[in-house]
């Protein structure tokens, strides 16, 4: 019975914890191009990232999945067209 309890929390405390912050730095690149680097640092590994992008802030449009590396660092380049567009990272 003690194993059995021991192995719940156990899994409760592996599902419950936060994800970590993921910061969004943007470089213009030639050709009307970005960069778009997703930070959550080098000590944090193995979490999938999800870069969406917008035009209203009403409706989201997944345009890149990845998984962390060791070094924390994700890096997309992303077309850009006329039209404004904003850009966030779900971890």
């Amino acid at each position: 019975m003690k194993k059995l309890i021991f192995t719940f929390a156990m899994t409760m405390l592996a599902t419950h914890l936060p994800a970590p912050t993921a910061i969004l730095t943007v470089t213009a690149l030639a050709g009307g191009n970005l960069q778009i680097v997703a930070s959550i640092g080098p000590q944090v590994r193995a979490y999938g990232c999800v870069l969406h992008s917008t035009k209203d802030f009403a409706s989201w449009t997944a345009i890149s999945t990845n998984t962390f590396p060791g070094n924390g660092m994700v890096t997309n380049i992303v077309q850009t067209t006329n039209s404004m567009s904003f850009y966030k990272v779900e971890v």
